[in-house]
């Protein structure tokens, strides 16, 4: 989990775990996004730089929610 976050440029690293009803979600960041907050909107909470929650959607679905509310929260460059 923590090994996305080393790649060059990356603010965010997500890692995605399936479970019987849908997709355990574990979320690091490095500088400024408070992934805690992200999160929350799905249920979830944790830290600052380390939060998780669960999410009972088929992958495809799963990944466009958690991409689309991460990208809210990236500065533009």
């Amino acid at each position: 989990m923590e090994i996305g976050r080393d790649i060059e440029n990356v603010e965010v690293s997500i890692f995605l775990r399936e479970i019987d009803n849908g997709f355990k979600i574990s979320l690091r960041s490095n500088e400024y996004v408070n992934v805690a907050e992200v999160c929350s909107i799905f249920g979830g909470g944790g830290h600052i730089r380390a939060a998780g929650c669960t999410i009972h959607f088929p992958l495809e679905i799963t990944k466009e929610k958690i991409i689309e509310r991460v990208k809210t929260f990236l500065k533009e460059e």
